[in-house]
C-alpha cells in the first residue's frame, strides 16, 4: 500500500484517453456495422481463438440446478430493490395542458458481461436478470466465449432468463449487439475497449454510461477495524490492475494496521492511503474524486459524492447480493448519475392535449415563435388560437 498526500489523490485514477481507445476500436466496430455476424466470427476468431456459434442456443446451454437456485435467490432481492425505485406513469395538468409521462421497459436490451481475469455470474445477474425482472421482454447478453466455461456463469444466465446469447467480447462484442442483434439500448461494465465502443455505437443505440474499472475510497477514523477495512480495499483491488483503493482516515495507528495486514497480499489492483485532519476533510477530498464507490467506517451525517456508499457493511455485499446494482459510474460519472438502475431498462414518453384553458399559455409560445423568426411555427400556435 502507498502513501500518499492529499496533492496526489486525483492521480490514483489511473486516466485512459479513451479517445485513444476509440481510434483502436473503430475499425472494428466499422466492420462490424457493415459486414455483421461474419466480421464478429473472425474477430472472434482472431481475439478469443474461438471458432464456435457466434449466436449461442440458450436452451442448450447446460447448467447446475443448485447454482441456478442460488441466483435466483439473489435475483428476488435484487428485482425487489429495483422494483421499488422503478418509475411510474403520472399525469399532470395544469392552466388547460393535460400531460401523461408514460415510462415503459424497453423492447430489446443488450447487456455486456465482462470475462476478464474471472468470470461474472453476478454481472449477468445485476444486467440480465433486474432487466427481465422489471419487464423488458428480451435481452441479448454478449460475453467473451470463455465465459460460457463458466458452470457459474451459464447458471445466472438461465436464472435469468435471457433470451440470446453472443460468444464475443471486447468491442466486437459491442458492435455485435448494436448491429447484429440491433437490440435498444447496450449496458454494462467492461475495460477500456468496451467502453470505446459503447462510445462509438451510441451514435445510432443509446448506452448507459462509462463502468470501467473498479474504484473504492474507504473512510474511517481510529475506532475503524483495521481488518475489516483492509479486507474492504483487498476485496476492490482484486478486480484488476486499473482498479484502486484509498483509504482516507485521520488514524496514523490505523494506516500502520492496514499496512501490515496487506503488505504480503498479491493484488494486481493499487493500493493507497492518505491521512486528513479529520472526516469532514475526507469527505470533501472524495466528493471531488467522486469514485464508484466509497466505504464508510465512521460515524457522520455528511455522505460524500459517490455511486454507491456502504455504511460500515462490506462493499462485496453491494458487489453480490444487498439489492442495489454493482454496475456503478466510473471515472467521476458518480457526478452526474448513479447505478445501474431501471431507468437504465427503460424509456419514457409524453402524451400531451391543451384545452380552450390553455390560451394564455399558447400566446406566450407564440410570443416565443415570433421572438425566434420560426414562421411556421407561429403560424401553427395562431391557428391553434383560431380554434
Amino acid at each position: 500500500m502507498k502513501r500518499i498526500t492529499l496533492d496526489q489523490i486525483s492521480a490514483v485514477r489511473k486516466e485512459l484517453d479513451l479517445w485513444e481507445y476509440v481510434d483502436r476500436v473503430k475499425p472494428i466496430v466499422k466492420d462490424v456495422r457493415e459486414r455483421g455476424l461474419e466480421a464478429v466470427k473472425e474477430y472472434t476468431k482472431k481475439f478469443d481463438n474461438y471458432d464456435g456459434e457466434i449466436v449461442v442456443n440458450v436452451n442448450a446451454l447446460e447448467a447446475n440446478d443448485e447454482l441456478v437456485e442460488l441466483f435466483e435467490r439473489v435475483l428476488e432481492q435484487l428485482a425487489s430493490f429495483h422494483s421499488e425505485i422503478t418509475p411510474v406513469s403520472s399525469l399532470f395538468s395544469r392552466e388547460g395542458v393535460r400531460a401523461l409521462a408514460v415510462w415503459e421497459p424497453v423492447d430489446r436490451l443488450g447487456v455486456y458481461a465482462p470475462g476478464g481475469l474471472y468470470p461474472y455470474p453476478s454481472t449477468v445477474l445485476m444486467t440480465a436478470g433486474v432487466a427481465k425482472a422489471i419487464g423488458v421482454k428480451e435481452v441479448v447478453l454478449a460475453t467473451p466465449p470463455k465465459s460460457l466455461e463458466s458452470e457459474a456463469v451459464r447458471a445466472a444466465i438461465k436464472a435469468s432468463k435471457v433470451d440470446k446469447v453472443i460468444a464475443s467480447g471486447g468491442a466486437h462484442g459491442i458492435a455485435a449487439l448494436a448491429y447484429v442483434s440491433k437490440v435498444d439500448k447496450v449496458v454494462g461494465p467492461g475495460g477500456p475497449y468496451v467502453q470505446a465502443a459503447k462510445l462509438l455505437v451510441s451514435a445510432h443505440v443509446p448506452i448507459d454510461m462509462v463502468a470501467g474499472p473498479t474504484e473504492l475510497v474507504v473512510i474511517a477514523d481510529e475506532n475503524a477495524d483495521a481488518e475489516e477495512v483492509a479486507l474492504d480495499m483487498l476485496a476492490q483491488a482484486e478486480h484488476g490492475p486499473l482498479s484502486f483503493a484509498l483509504l482516507l482516515t485521520p488514524s496514523e495507528k490505523l494506516i500502520e494496521e492496514v499496512e501490515e495486514i496487506v503488505k504480503n497480499e498479491n493484488i494486481e489492483g493499487a493500493m493507497y492511503a492518505a491521512k486528513v485532519k479529520d472526516v469532514r476533510e475526507a469527505i470533501k477530498v472524495t466528493s471531488e474524486l467522486a469514485p464508484e464507490h466509497v466505504a464508510l467506517y465512521v460515524d457522520t451525517f455528511e455522505v460524500p459524492v459517490a455511486g454507491a456508499i456502504s455504511l460500515e457493511t462490506p462493499s462485496p455485499f453491494l458487489d453480490y447480493a444487498a439489492g442495489p446494482n454493482h454496475v456503478l459510474p466510473t471515472s467521476g460519472w458518480a457526478k452526474g448519475r448513479g447505478p445501474l438502475g431501471p431507468i437504465d431498462f427503460m424509456r419514457w414518453k409524453v402524451i400531451v392535449k391543451a384545452y380552450p384553458e390553455a390560451k394564455k399559455l399558447i400566446e406566450l409560445a407564440l410570443k416565443i415563435a415570433e421572438m425566434e423568426g420560426m414562421k411556421y411555427h407561429a403560424k401553427a400556435l395562431k391557428k391553434s388560437l383560431g380554434r
